[in-house]
């Protein structure tokens, strides 16, 4: 789990050397040990405290356990972030060390430390849902459910390259981030849609792009028999009229919802079936995944049949940028109605 881990900014320089000396990140309100019964009501009466908001938070300490990471901001300085690995479960992570300075007594040990030379700054884009929110994260230990996943990563991204910095971000970078999630999330609906049989299904997605490309629907579902099999076959007119050429040509496409990689048999599908045919000519084909990729053989037959090939992600890209467009040119037609309107 991550935790929010608040510290006293003027004492940085003790947690330093708490880190330094004993491996050992320390917290304030430490009057009296967590491991005292009364630990709440004795803490909010020692520090005169309105409410148990404070102690409460400090007892989450008892849900450590090994591997939790402790997100501390403003650490090392000012503007940058320490991630510190516990190391051992409650109570075997917990040590109350009397007399330390400012009653810095509740010690957790940890087993790393990231960021203690700056090289994560919290202005990376990253942590941007984190950052947003520091300001109401004022109590001194705080579950950060939300970022579980991000953290995570970061920690991966430095076990592998120690020598990794996350600067603060540009602009471009924080937009970057922000497509990637919007990306990641439609493929997730997609990947909740049924594949085929309503109006509402991933066959019908794939369609209504096409659709939205200047393709026509020729027919839905076509077998010619001898295993090829196109779900679409849709016709396009040249958009550059030519004496040499008819003028158009036919798109034969299998839609496959497939998670992680798409095998060969799909283009193998639309190469025998484009074969066969010799009422849709001349021809082109398509395969759409949502997968994160193709196999090797496939992606082999479809270069040398001339097949384009889409994967999840560019197909989610085609679908946001059509959309977008779409929305634009809505915008456009309402402004000028408006215009006229007056």
């Amino acid at each position: 789990m991550i935790y929010n881990f608040r510290i006293d900014r003027s004492k940085r320089d003790i947690l330093k050397k708490g880190l330094n000396d004993a491996s050992m990140i320390f917290q304030g309100w430490g009057q009296h040990s967590l491991q005292n019964d009364r630990f709440t009501q004795e803490t909010q009466s020692h520090y005169r405290l309105k409410t148990a908001r404070t102690p409460n938070s400090l007892s989450r300490i008892k849900s450590l356990k090994d591997e939790d990471i402790l997100l501390i901001p403003h650490f090392p300085d000012k503007g940058q972030i320490s991630l510190a690995i516990v190391d051992g479960h409650y109570p075997e992570c917990y040590e109350w060390v009397e007399g330390m300075p400012h009653h810095l007594n509740h010690g957790i040990k940890v087993k790393k430390v990231y960021g203690l030379q700056g090289e994560i700054s919290m202005y990376n884009h990253r942590l941007i849902e984190w950052y947003g929110k520091l300001g109401s994260l004022r109590l001194p230990i705080i579950r950060l459910k939300h970022m579980e996943d991000t953290i995570t990563e970061m920690v991966k991204m430095l076990d592998h390259d120690p020598d990794m910095a996350f600067e603060k971000s540009t602009m471009d970078d924080y937009l970057a981030k922000q497509t990637d999630q919007m990306l990641d999330s439609l493929l997730d609906q997609l990947q909740r849609l049924s594949p085929s049989g309503s109006d509402l299904s991933f066959e019908k997605v794939c369609e209504d792009l096409l659709l939205k490309y200047g393709y026509k629907l020729v027919r839905r579902n076509y077998y010619d028999g001898k295993k090829g099999d196109a779900d679409l076959v849709l016709i396009k007119e040249h958009s550059a009229h030519s004496p040499f050429e008819i003028g158009e040509y036919y798109l034969f496409v299998q839609i496959k919802k497939h998670k992680g990689e798409t095998d060969d048999h799909a283009v193998q599908q639309l190469i025998t079936i484009m074969e066969d045919e010799a009422e849709y000519v001349p021809s082109k084909g398509c395969v759409i995944s949502l997968a994160e990729s193709f196999t090797e053989t496939a992606e082999a037959k479809a270069e040398e049949a001339g097949i384009k090939m889409i994967n999840g992600s560019e197909l989610t890209r085609l679908l946001a940028q059509n959309a977008l467009s779409q929305r634009a040119d809505m915008a456009f037609e309402e402004k000028e109605l408006v215009i006229v309107g007056e």
